[in-house]
């Protein structure tokens, strides 16, 4: 991302975008709030719903429905303030649990789905852009919460990887 005026200023508007997100995390069930460091997009935050599959697949016994049941339907929104301007990320992805480690006290995840990200430059209007994305990672079962860590790897967009450190209320569908 480019423009030709460059602002560092963290205004109220940033700011409370920023707080709103990590609020939201808190009020709604099964949401989780994060953390990240993107190698385009620098640090950032964002908050997380899953929903497991198998409440869309109700009392049917078909195969699909079976192999739908492991999944959990993801949708996020990341927030960063790189240099120049701010960048806004919409993601739907699905999860698919791996295996447990441990004693089950842990399991691992991968997904993959559609992102759609807004670039707004401080004077030179906005730029959107569509991509994919890629993730892995852990997340750690307790009774309340569940925290995690992944890595995500957006093609299209800013096309960056990102780490992300962060914990799910109410721990998690998987």
């Amino acid at each position: 991302m480019t423009s030709s005026t460059v602002s560092t200023r963290c205004t109220p508007a940033r700011g409370f975008t920023l707080l709103l997100l990590a609020a939201l995390a808190v009020l709604v069930s099964g949401c989780a709030t994060f953390g990240e460091y993107g190698s385009e997009s620098e640090l950032g935050i964002g908050v997380r719903g899953t929903v497991p599959m198998e409440r869309f697949t109700g009392d049917d016994p078909g195969a699909l429905a079976r192999s739908l049941g492991a999944f959990e339907l993801a949708g996020s929104v990341h927030r960063a303030s790189p240099t120049g301007y701010d960048w806004t990320e919409f993601n739907v992805d699905l999860l698919r649990p791996l295996f447990a480690l441990g004693e089950g006290t842990a399991r691992t995840y991968i997904g993959a789905g559609a992102m759609v990200g807004r670039a707004s430059f401080d004077e030179a209007g906005t730029d959107t852009q569509v991509g994919l994305n890629v993730l892995g990672g852990i997340r750690f079962q307790r009774r309340a919460f569940a925290p995690f860590a992944e890595a995500r790897g957006d093609l299209g967009g800013l096309d960056q990887l990102s780490i992300a450190v962060g914990v799910q209320l109410f721990g998690g569908g998987f």
